[in-house]
């Protein structure tokens, strides 16, 4: 998971403030220099699973992660910090594979199956997880203590009927909720009469106004009208625009995205608010908008975090 907002120079250092790359091993600065984040580290969830399986007196865990660095990073800071810091064990650390592989799957849900460990902490992606379910619903196993990383805590497709026998009372680190002032009511004035001029209907105006409404501009898709679509007018009635992209009532990765955009975007301004003389540069000097140069940023950034 490395997603991130950057700037480039003619040297090719990359100045980067990501909002989802968790993985610990960012952490070091000398390493990686000009890497920010939003978003914590791995290891103040493993952290916080270990103070978990601490205060609940659980001692003795079955660990599955992804194969990569997300995954392998987590299994060492669990193995080095488990017995000292929550006086537990691992009865055993599996690997998912990369690709659907029903076979190793198998294996590994059956190593859930016969062993004694009752809590699974499982450090994977969502579609890992998925994978791994279908396995653990075609063998019935039941009655586990699911404890998951931020990546699939709250994914909804793991959250449906067919699954609650089986994942039903799963513990999780979320990642930190937040909210973006005036998101709604922005989202809510878009129209397309008023902020969209092209007229090959694939702008992101045209395509949030189609996904708000479930509804086509024309020209449609082939067998749209035919099978029962409506047709966008532009004009539909604002009581029956209530979806998913309206309820900002659950920011989580988008708290993060607004978080870095605003780093970035006050350290920049602070930049530009250096009076000639006093600035923190070479003789005194400011950086200036159009010589702007990464290390500049990364300077600002260290001093406004």
């Amino acid at each position: 998971m490395g997603i991130t907002l950057f700037f480039l120079n003619t040297c090719f250092v990359v100045l980067q403030v990501s909002y989802f790359a968790t993985c610990s091993c960012l952490s070091d600065r000398q390493k990686f220099p000009s890497f920010f984040r939003t978003i914590p580290s791995d290891a103040f969830q493993v952290n916080a699973m270990i103070q978990i399986l601490k205060h609940f007196g659980w001692t003795w865990a079955g660990l599955i992660i992804s194969d990569n660095d997300y995954g392998v990073h987590a299994a060492r800071s669990f193995h080095s910090d488990l017995g000292p810091a929550g006086g537990g064990c691992l009865a055993y650390t599996e690997i998912l594979p990369r690709v659907y592989n029903p076979a190793e799957l198998r294996r590994i849900v059956d190593v859930m199956r016969k062993s004694t460990a009752l809590v699974v902490i499982v450090f994977a992606s969502q579609n890992h997880m998925l994978n791994l379910m279908k396995e653990v619903v075609r063998q019935n196993v039941t009655g586990l203590q699911w404890m998951a990383s931020e990546a699939w805590v709250s994914v909804f497709s793991l959250q449906m009927p067919h699954l609650m026998p089986y994942l039903s009372g799963t513990l999780g680190i979320a990642i930190r909720r937040g909210e973006i002032p005036g998101l709604r009511e922005f989202l809510l004035q878009i129209r397309p009469d008023l902020h969209h001029k092209n007229t090959h209907g694939n702008s992101m105006v045209n395509q949030f106004w189609e996904h708000r409404f479930q509804c086509r501009f024309a020209p449609p898709p082939a067998g749209w009208v035919e099978t029962g679509g409506e047709l966008c007018t532009g004009q539909e009635a604002e009581e029956n625009a209530e979806t998913e992209f309206l309820d900002v009532s659950n920011l989580r990765l988008e708290y993060n995205v607004y978080k870095a955009v605003y780093a970035l975007a006050y350290a920049l301004d602070d930049m530009l608010q250096c009076e000639p003389g006093r600035g923190p540069f070479s003789n005194n000097t400011c950086a200036h908008l159009q010589t702007l140069e990464p290390w500049q940023v990364r300077y600002q950034l260290i001093l406004n975090s």
